[in-house]
């Protein structure tokens, strides 16, 4: 069978051949980019905005970049935290529309945590019979089951959904790192650590709470996941996997459904993937060349990345670049300064070597590319990570437990203001070519 597939998928590849410039003479968009880089304009939106450039006569300027959730700069919004946690409000702040008084904090917050236990059952009877090796796709069987213990799941008016959305997000700490303990016992043979959601926990400590063996915790490693999951919390609703979720729920189909499809888009290496791939890419820089290493071999291991002679030869330089901004990533900066703080409490010098490496990277690539270029946010994620002492296979999933509230928020404008099922065109060339 494998040999008839095998042939059969030649056929394929002949007798479906697209000619590449095709897609010129039809002025089709390929990945839904215009010409310039630019992305195609697809709705409307007061939840987020992106902008590492301006556009003048068709061409991309430059210029430092930013981060807007509901017209509050991200640096703004995590300084509003004032040392404390502030994920929840910023939750508060995508969701509704401006940052919660102490009052509307207080209630949000009670909600939350109100909503982290799972239904009864579910821990024994969904998620640990059913480990995988795959965390992402073990969190999102697990988030789709929970539509069997929705009574009414197929709501989708959108205070219910608000409802149904708080719910589901405050419930995340838990789901993963469940799914992280079925893995590591049933698949990698480690003790099973089981500990139950507390109240008195914000959703940053209920993450590391729950996840660790110990349960234990100090208030700067929480408060650096704090900070991390506050600039993950949405992205505009242009980046993939929440384009995904609008396509979805513009269907009218449940919410728990259109989650899982943000999820399962996320899980991919182009999107949610990144920070693991830079830290496989530092652990070999680390092996090669040391820790201390000087300027002039930095350079050299990525002359041999961009010729496609080193670690995954695929040519690119992981966590530097970005679609949208050029001269700054405004959350690679407060995570930066996160990682500097945690390295020096942890005593950890491999924040020399990454900010060296940024440095020297980013200047490299603006040269080779003719065009200004930055460290994004996977760059330093990856780290923080590494320093909370995180699973690698915890890294994506707290991405995701992060972004579900940026989700929610763009389903319910959608259906708001749009409210039309998503459903473009393609042009058929069948004929192109033949007699």
């Amino acid at each position: 069978m494998s040999d008839f597939l095998a042939y059969k998928y030649s056929d394929l590849i002949r007798d479906g051949h697209i000619d590449p410039g095709l897609y010129t003479k039809y002025k089709v968009k390929k990945g839904l980019r215009n010409e310039n880089g630019t992305g195609v304009l697809v709705g409307l939106s007061k939840i987020s905005d992106v902008s590492g450039y301006t556009v003048e006569n068709d061409v991309k300027i430059p210029k430092e970049g930013n981060l807007y959730f509901r017209n509050m700069d991200i640096r703004d919004v995590v300084k509003s935290a004032n040392g404390d946690f502030g994920y929840e409000n910023t939750c508060f702040l995508l969701l509704f529309g401006h940052y919660p008084n102490a009052s509307e904090s207080q209630e949000f917050k009670k909600i939350i945590r109100e909503n982290y236990e799972l239904p009864n059952g579910f821990l024994e009877n969904i998620i640990l019979p059913s480990p995988s090796r795959s965390l992402m796709n073990h969190i999102t069987r697990s988030i789709l089951s929970l539509y069997s213990f929705d009574s009414d799941p197929d709501n989708t008016q959108p205070l219910e959904l608000i409802r149904k959305g708080i719910s589901l997000m405050s419930k995340m700490p838990a789901i993963i790192s469940y799914c992280l303990q079925a893995k590591s016992h049933y698949i990698d043979r480690d003790s099973l650590h089981i500990h139950y959601p507390r109240k008195d926990y914000s959703f940053a400590e209920s993450i590391l709470y729950l996840s660790r063996k110990d349960g234990c915790f100090t208030e700067l490693e929480a408060k650096t996941l704090d900070r991390c999951l506050m600039v993950h919390a949405d992205h505009s609703g242009g980046n993939n996997s929440a384009f995904v979720g609008t396509v979805v729920s513009s269907t009218l189909t449940d919410l728990y459904s259109m989650i899982c499809a943000s999820m399962a888009s996320l899980k991919g290496p182009r999107h949610g993937g990144a920070s693991m791939a830079v830290q496989d890419m530092m652990s070999q820089v680390i092996d090669d060349i040391g820790i201390d290493a000087g300027d002039a071999q930095i350079k050299g291991v990525i002359e041999r990345m961009f010729d496609k002679n080193y670690f995954d030869r695929s040519g690119l330089v992981y966590g530097v670049g970005h679609a949208i901004y050029t001269k700054s990533d405004p959350r690679c900066e407060i995570l930066r300064d996160e990682a500097r703080k945690l390295s020096e409490f942890k005593k950890s010098r491999k924040i020399r070597l990454y900010e060296r490496f940024e440095k020297i990277a980013r200047e490299m690539l603006s040269k080779k590319i003719k065009a200004e270029s930055c460290a994004n946010v996977d760059f330093y994620a990856g780290l923080i990570y590494e320093l909370l002492d995180m699973p690698r296979d915890l890294f994506i999933p707290v991405f995701a437990s992060s972004r579900v509230v940026g989700w929610i928020a763009h389903d319910i404008e959608n259906l708001l203001y749009c409210n039309k099922i998503v459903r473009p065109a393609t042009k058929y060339v069948g004929f192109e070519g033949k007699e």
